[in-house]
């Protein structure tokens, strides 16, 4: 897309977020480039005739934010999957209800998907049964992606589906909940939800390849809205591939996205001996949509929590389930450095970080090409892990927006007498020289910039608990780690991130300055104008 007619914003306040943070007055773009930085009369001095002027009426800019771990093509389908999402739900009762009165009207044998629920949420405290979806959703293959996105819930038809039964061996890397009779009760976790993950999505996603891709813009249009003008999805299927290049090729992506690969299915080996995998990755990057990253998983979450290194009277007790063996996670890494190819590694607890960060010193040691290295999450962290990740020149990306909805379950995984470790430990990585970014991981958690912005700020959840408050940053490096921070997470430091001249004209206008205002106040920022590549996609409508 090419920007027609400069824009010139004007008395303004422009954090460029450059490696200066130097503050300007206005910012010329120019065919979807930064084309000038400076004062109102130098802006004014370069602007060609018929240049629109935006009076910002000393509002602040500032680039536009990349949401470097996000989940667009799950999230996508959220307005058309069953709402389950706890809260608003307060009850198991009222999920039940609103599967099935959304299941009422559907084709028998069409498979249903639901989003949003997790049972710490609920006043019940537990997950449906499948005897209880059976009820709900009598006529339809049903299936619920937990919130997490690490568990699922399917009723008979869904299980019988995809053939999981009382007989069925445990998958790799998931595991069947099943009764003391040794049936399934309808609890999936981890890479036990992929086959009823898939066909689920499958039938949203390519039922109607055209309206999947209108709702895939249509979510891209709801991020612009919040002042994201870049994300990168974190965990991109081979199906998933051909549905974004199936959107850019109909000039349906009104921003970047950087897809993360994965395997075939969600939880899938994404096995780099496997030249379609190899290629899918590699594939030439086009304007919007971009590629170049392998994403892996290290440690679960169910049923026991992530992988933890507990200290007990100077003895080390390990906690949790992982994926891959340390030498598997350094075998994949390091064959990914060789291909020059990034990668992003998913680590909750301590002891993943570890291995993760095993795995980037060889990585370091022997890659041909110097690729990005990026670790997600660190849960539930030691601040002493942060000086390893800085020297190995990791970029760490973090997700206050999933402690905000769900810090006490985080708090709850860090035992008793645990005082080595810390929930989202960002204070201690930022001064110990690491390159954070946050990311919303939504659907797991919420997509609005300034509520992540807000609770890496506040460190309080939605109920108003504060964990770990000395981990706190502030509003100016919150603003960094969503920008430029970020730019450099997803490889491209060099084309947006900051507003400089011949980046990307990407740009937001904010009323209020979120490096200086009260940090309370950081979440209820709103974004009046949001620029992509020079082009106005978001006015927000004047207050009546």
């Amino acid at each position: 897309m090419t920007q027609v007619r400069d824009i010139a914003i004007v008395n303004a306040i422009v954090r460029t977020v450059d490696r200066h943070d130097r503050v300007a007055q206005a910012v010329l773009l120019r065919r979807g480039k930064v084309a000038a930085v400076g004062t109102d009369a130098e802006v004014r001095a370069v602007a060609a005739a018929d240049t629109e002027f935006i009076d910002a009426k000393g509002r602040i800019v500032v680039p536009g934010f990349i949401d470097v771990h996000n989940h667009l093509s799950i999230s996508a389908f959220a307005p058309v999957a069953v709402d389950c999402w706890t809260p608003p739900l307060e009850t198991l009762a009222e999920v039940l209800a609103s599967i099935h009165s959304a299941c009422e009207s559907l084709t028998p044998g069409q498979w249903v998907m639901g989003m949003g629920f997790h049972m710490s949420q609920v006043r019940e405290g537990r997950n449906p049964t499948r005897h209880e979806l059976d009820e709900a959703a009598p006529g339809n293959p049903f299936f619920l992606l937990d919130a997490s996105c690490h568990a699922g819930y399917a009723n008979t038809r869904g299980l019988d589906a995809v053939g999981i039964s009382a007989h069925s061996p445990e998958p790799w890397g998931g595991l069947i909940e099943r009764d003391q009779r040794g049936e399934p009760t309808g609890t999936l976790y981890e890479a036990a939800i992929d086959l009823a993950f898939a066909a689920s999505w499958d039938s949203y996603a390519l039922r109607d390849v055209d309206r999947a891709v209108a709702l895939l813009e249509a979510r891209m249009r709801e991020y612009l809205a919040v002042g994201i003008t870049a994300v990168g999805d974190a965990c991109v299927t081979t199906k998933a591939a051909r549905l974004y290049r199936r959107a850019e090729a109909s000039g349906r992506m009104p921003l970047t996205v950087q897809q993360l690969h994965g395997g075939d299915l969600f939880y899938g080996v994404p096995d780099l001996r496997r030249t379609d995998i190899v290629d899918r990755i590699l594939e030439p990057s086009g304007d919007r949509l971009r590629g170049g990253v392998v994403k892996l998983f290290v440690d679960r979450f169910y049923p026991d929590g992530p992988a933890i290194d507990e200290l007990h009277d100077g003895c080390t007790r390990h906690i949790g389930t992982p994926f891959y063996s340390r030498s598997e996670v350094r075998d994949l890494a390091t064959a990914a450095g060789d291909l020059g190819i990034g990668t992003a590694i998913h680590a909750m607890g301590n002891c993943a970080v570890d291995v993760v960060l095993d795995a980037y010193e060889a990585v370091r040691r022997s890659a041909k090409i110097d690729s990005v290295l990026r670790m997600e999450h660190a849960f539930i962290a030691a601040p002493e892990q942060a000086s390893r990740i800085a020297e190995l020149d990791v970029d760490m990306v973090v997700n206050p927006g999933l402690a905000h909805n769900w810090g006490e379950v985080f708090d709850s995984c860090r035992h008793p007498g645990q005082e080595h470790l810390r929930v989202l430990p960002v204070r201690s990585m930022v001064d110990a020289g690491v390159r954070v970014t946050l990311a919303s991981d939504h659907p797991c958690g919420p997509f609005s910039p300034a509520l992540v912005m807000g609770t890496a700020a506040t460190r309080t959840t939605r109920l108003g608990a504060v964990i770990d408050p000395d981990e706190a940053v502030t509003g100016a490096e919150a603003l960094r780690m969503y920008t430029i921070n970020a730019a450099y997470a997803s490889g491209r430091a060099d084309e947006e991130g900051s507003i400089e001249r011949g980046k990307r004209a990407n740009v937001l206008i904010l009323d209020r300055d979120i490096a200086k205002c009260e940090v309370e106040q950081i979440h209820a920022m709103q974004v009046d104008l949001t620029v992509v590549d020079g082009e106005v996609v978001h006015r927000r409508a004047a207050p009546n």
